[in-house]
């Protein structure tokens, strides 16, 4: 006879959890040890299992011959679980589609799990309103957002914008004279966080920071004390693919980050190589044994010296550990999302970048009487916004690209879900540098500019739309935007936005016409901060001065809008 107890839990991350009781038996061993979640209690010779798994294990020990006393009513209990998850004073800001309010309601239920939707289907949203409805059920004090990519802080603050009314702040910014933030040093993060600490700052509810903060022990362990002491009670790591060595020196203090409540999210599927997973369980609090432990379970060792991996092993085992703690859906099995989906990305430059950005401004600024009595002043700031794209266009020496690196991630995730790519810019001199970006990568990539044949350009878009040969199309706006049909992509990504939003939605429209069978997101790729986002809020966002803008040319009050962009 085996009986199960259904009482509050003591180590599994669950409402109630069922204690198992029986007599040895091998048999009834495996069972338990099948389970992704379980506890072993050596004194008590108990197995710890979550609620939800009581009636799958008691049909297993009936298949082979064990009958089970169950002490509760497991449907009952799990309903009751359910009806009081959701707080009555939670309201949702922005409305959420069905997959999110299962997600929604998921996330109330279980405190550690794994959130894997495809890109472009909301997963910000759906841990942000967790994150909002648990302050509110269980006076939450803070939620940490770790970024896995550290040019996704911006993101994160528009993303908290939108979908709560709550506040947000960048560990280490500092608001200058003009009014816009800039994030600090790593000193600055920590005396940050030491204030909060000790109770002489007050910050709002949602504090975000990128994983590298982890690489400073002081700050790893000033985050580990807030969570041990109940101010930070929930994390959400983004990009938690990018978290994967676990010898590294940040991936060893993000791991202190034990709070009570943690959302692990990528949109990139980990189980091409199994120890791409032992971050994830070892964070969540599935996997109690060492890497090595880990490795020697899940690989097979060989070749010289014994210690090449060879194979794997106990892949199922894996996999059913990770489908018991993680949520995904595929756009394509999301019916009731949009069909377009539009992501605005905002980046930070990097330290070199903005100097070379500072500089161009400089000069713009230093001629603008000149400037104005050009007969098309938008012209003259090409230099500026080409320095937000890639700044080797302008120096021989420096060449960096904030916006370039994020791409990069944005088309691995894209390619691992096996998804075809649009990358759009105004400018040749971008679309060379991003064509040579991603040929080592052997995507299958191709490139459609003005000076591109016509019969070869349509080769490439045959490739594009009918083989797995190319997978990423790169082109320029003016060449790339109309004419052709694109519609084997569902990502589109804007590395620079052009002056007229009608050129836009027909650079759009090359996938998303008639033959799309899948919903299309779209990126477009800003740098905080700077004249990406003044183009974006007066040509996208229909700012005041919106309409003076015709076909990438001022009409009517030229200093109105020049000073608008420059400052």
């Amino acid at each position: 006879m085996v009986t199960i107890d259904i009482q509050k839990p003591k180590s599994i991350n669950n409402q109630y959890s069922g204690f198992v009781s029986f007599t040895y038996n091998p048999k009834i061993v495996e069972i338990m040890r099948s389970l992704p979640v379980k506890h072993y209690y050596v004194e008590s010779k108990q197995w710890e299992i979550p609620l939800n798994k009581i009636e799958w294990v008691s049909q297993r020990l009936k298949d082979i011959g064990f009958d089970t006393t169950i002490t509760g009513n497991v449907e009952a209990l799990l309903k009751t679980v359910e009806d009081e998850s959701v707080p009555e004073t939670f309201k949702f800001k922005t409305k959420p589609f069905k997959h999110q309010e299962e997600s929604f309601k998921y996330g109330l239920k279980h405190n550690c799990w794994f959130l894997g939707d495809e890109q472009g289907i909301g997963k910000s949203k759906q841990s942000i309103d967790i994150a909002v409805a648990r302050k509110l059920k269980y006076g939450y004090k803070h939620c940490l957002i770790v970024c896995g990519v550290n040019t996704l802080k911006w993101n994160w603050v528009n993303e908290i914008a939108t979908h709560s009314d709550e506040g947000s702040y960048i560990l280490g910014q500092k608001q200058l004279k003009n009014g816009s933030i800039k994030i600090g040093s790593t000193n600055d993060k920590l005396n940050d966080l030491l204030k909060l600490s000790n109770n002489k700052v007050e910050l709002p509810y949602f504090i975000i920071t990128n994983v590298e903060s982890f690489r400073t022990e002081p700050i790893a362990k000033t985050i580990q004390k807030l969570c041990n002491e109940g101010i930070i009670n929930m994390c959400i790591a983004d990009e938690l693919h990018k978290m994967k060595n676990p010898t590294s020196q940040q991936t060893k203090g993000f791991l202190k980050c034990n709070c009570e409540c943690k959302i692990a999210m990528t949109g990139t599927p980990l189980m091409n190589n199994p120890l791409d997973l032992y971050v994830l369980l070892s964070w969540l609090g599935y996997e109690e044994h060492s890497f090595y432990a880990f490795r020697n379970h899940y690989c097979v060792l060989g070749g010289f010296g014994g210690y090449e991996i060879i194979g794997y092993k106990n892949m199922e085992q894996l996999t059913n550990a990770v489908q018991d703690i993680m949520l995904r859906r595929l756009k394509k099995d999301v019916f009731d999302l949009p069909e377009k989906i539009y992501v605005d990305e905002y980046v930070d430059m990097t330290p070199k970048q903005a100097i070379i950005y500072k500089e161009v401004e400089t000069e713009i600024k230093s001629n603008i009487d000149m400037i104005k009595f050009d007969n098309n002043p938008l012209s003259t700031l090409i230099r500026l916004r080409q320095a937000t794209g890639y700044t080797g266009i302008l120096s021989s020496v420096v060449k960096e690209s904030a916006k370039l690196d994020r791409m990069e991630d944005i088309i691995e995730e894209a390619i691992s879900n096996n998804q075809k790519v649009l990358v759009f810019s105004n400018w040749t001199q971008m679309t060379d540098e991003i064509f040579n970006r991603l040929f080592p990568h052997e995507y299958g990539i191709q490139q459609i500019t003005g000076d591109t044949p016509d019969n070869v350009r349509q080769n490439i878009v045959d490739a594009f739309q009918n083989t797995d040969m190319t997978r990423v199309l790169i082109g320029t706006i003016g060449a790339m935007g109309t004419g052709l049909t694109l519609t084997a992509a569902t990502v589109v990504i804007f590395v620079d936005e052009p002056w007229n939003k009608a050129l836009f939605d027909q650079a759009v429209d090359r996938c998303h016409r008639i033959g799309t069978t899948s919903n299309i997101t779209i990126y477009s790729l800003m740098c905080k901060n700077t004249i990406d986002e003044k183009i974006h809020k007066l040509i996208y966002k229909k700012g005041k001065l919106s309409d003076a803008i015709i076909d990438g040319h001022i009409i009517g009050n030229k200093d109105a809008v020049l000073n608008y962009l420059l400052n």
